[in-house]
């Protein structure tokens, strides 16, 4: 009886093997602290072990997609679907409007269209063309309709009774300094009413034909001196800019002025689509990144550790890591001899979900095929699988294809192994 380890398997035809036998389709999404509802890490599968060469698609997505919201410039959206009951001043709302120019509002505002200036102090709040019953989460000139747009999106996430409505404006730019862009989110609580602002950047516009100023807060139906509400006075008359910044409000119809609630954690709550997102993979311990793409095709020849960071919006990063562990050389030889070892030829990986239209190709010496299918989880025996007879010791090709409909990759490769009985 002769055993593959006196004859091991060196084949690695220099680290250029890509069999489709095996493909690990990695997927990480990324930590969002420190809110534990949406603070998850997946990683699937948790491990990856393959053989040398052999193709791994590692695939980073971040987050969930949010809905984009086309706005013209200085305009309102139609009626949207918080999906729960909210409370605003003593009154219950199911449905939302978004102003182009960073505000949310439980009334259609329509005499808003067209108003480009946020309020910014108590008598601005008697003027009828501002929005009212609304939150200003800042109201600052945007123009959200350009190249590349939408830059607001919108998703109610969680199970009730704990679910939020997040509207984001993401790298949205500003009216005249279109270079300048704002990141910010208006977040609804269910249940508690509680309304949160995170503000990821908000730079100064500041330019001779305009101000560029911004207000921050929120403001009753009826907009009276009495019942005006803004943020602190700082957020509501001058030139400010925020970095990682995040307010709660919690609106009570009896106070007049209204000031944030407090100032809370800052923690952005990612419903980013990928075109929004910025991801670089880095392979060891080095800094220049190898790919800049949401999925890469990887084939190591030795355990390597793979890193990527994916930039949400121009501002937020965040990271995750990948170990795949490679183990010794891919068979060229086994001895079908049926003693329970080496007994087929077979290539060490993972389950192969992600891979359609596999297909393999045994070949003799002579050019006949003797061993053909379309299964990867089927290793062979030694037999051709036409008739079932044993094939002679020798030198067999082995060809291999997969095309991975998903991630749209293919792959073919080929080599030898060596059948000893």
């Amino acid at each position: 009886m002769r055993s593959l380890r006196n004859i091991l398997l060196t084949n690695n035809h220099s680290g250029r093997f890509k069999l489709s036998f095996v493909i690990c389709h990695l997927s990480l999404i990324f930590f969002l602290l420190p809110s534990a509802l949406f603070a998850q890490l997946v990683v699937t599968p948790q491990s990856a072990t393959i053989n040398p060469g052999v193709p791994v698609t590692l695939t980073a997505k971040y987050g969930k997609i949010g809905t984009g919201v086309q706005i013209s410039e200085n305009g309102v959206s139609d009626t949207l679907d918080i999906l729960f009951n909210f409370s605003f001043f003593g009154k219950i709302y199911n449905q939302f409007y978004i102003g182009a120019n960073g505000w949310i509002s439980f009334s259609p505002n329509r005499q808003a269209i067209g108003v480009r200036t946020p309020p910014l102090t108590i008598p601005d709040f008697n003027s009828d063309l501002i929005p009212r019953n609304c939150i200003l989460g800042p109201f600052v000139a945007l123009s959200p309709k350009g190249s590349g747009s939408p830059y607001i999106y919108f998703d109610t996430i969680g199970q009730m009774p704990n679910r939020k409505l997040v509207v984001m404006w993401c790298q949205c730019p500003m009216y005249v300094c279109n270079d300048l862009t704002v990141t910010f989110q208006i977040i609804l609580n269910e249940t508690t009413n509680i309304i949160e602002t995170h503000i990821s950047n908000k730079p100064i516009c500041e330019t001779p034909e305009f101000q560029g100023k911004a207000t921050l807060g929120i403001l009753n139906e009826s907009v009276t001196f009495s019942k005006g509400c803004v943020a602190s006075p700082y957020k509501s008359n001058s030139l400010w800019k925020a970095n990682k910044e995040a307010w709660r409000f919690v609106p009570n119809v009896t106070q007049t002025i209204y000031t944030p609630d407090s100032i809370i954690d800052y923690n952005l709550i990612s419903i980013t689509p990928d075109d929004k997102i910025e991801y670089r993979w880095y392979e060891g311990s080095s800094t220049e990144p190898f790919s800049w793409d949401s999925t890469v095709v990887v084939t190591p020849n030795e355990t390597t550790m793979y890193k990527v960071t994916a930039v949400l919006c121009s501002g937020e990063t965040f990271s995750g890591t990948i170990t795949v562990t490679v183990v010794p050389p891919i068979p060229n030889a086994f001895t079908p001899n049926g003693d329970g070892e080496n007994d087929t030829f077979e290539i060490m990986g993972l389950p192969s979900s992600a891979i359609t239209n596999y297909n393999i190709k045994i070949y003799n010496r002579w050019g006949q095929m003797v061993f053909n299918t379309n299964d990867i989880n089927l290793s062979w025996n030694g037999k051709t699988n036409n008739t079932g007879e044993l094939c002679t010791e020798g030198v067999y090709v082995w060809i291999i294809y997969y095309y991975d409909k998903e991630n749209k990759i293919e792959f073919s490769n080929k080599g030898t192994v060596t059948l000893l009985r």
